[in-house]
C-alpha cells in the first residue's frame, strides 16, 4: 500500500518536492530532538516519535525514488557499524 501511496505522491509533486520535503522533515527532527534533550516530557516525546515518522516515510519515498540506493546505505551501514562496534569496544571516537 504504501508503495502505491508514494507513486502518487511523486507522480503528483515530482521528485525534487519530494527530496526537499525530506530535507525539510530531517530538519524537524533534529529541532524536536533538540526540545526532547532540554525537557524530556510526554509532549517533547510525542513530538520526537511524530517526527521521525515523518522521516522514515520521506527515507522510505527516496528508496522507492532510486531502489539501487538500498545497496549502498547496506554498505555504508556495516561499516559504519563495524566502526562503532570498534570505538565501544576501544573507548575510542577514532
Amino acid at each position: 500500500m504504501s508503495n502505491e501511496i508514494y507513486q502518487k505522491t511523486i507522480t503528483k509533486w515530482g521528485q525534487r518536492a519530494q527530496l526537499e520535503m525530506a530535507q525539510e522533515e530531517t530538519t524537524e527532527l533534529s529541532l524536536a530532538i533538540r526540545k526532547f534533550i532540554r525537557n524530556g516530557n510526554d509532549k517533547t516525546f510525542d513530538d520526537l516519535s511524530n517526527e521521525m515518522a515523518d522521516v522514515e516515510i520521506m527515507t522510505e519515498q527516496i528508496k522507492f525514488m532510486y531502489p539501487e540506493i538500498e545497496e549502498k546505505i547496506q554498505e555504508h551501514k556495516k561499516f559504519k557499524l563495524e566502526r562503532l562496534s570498534k570505538r565501544v569496544d576501544n573507548d575510542s571516537f577514532e
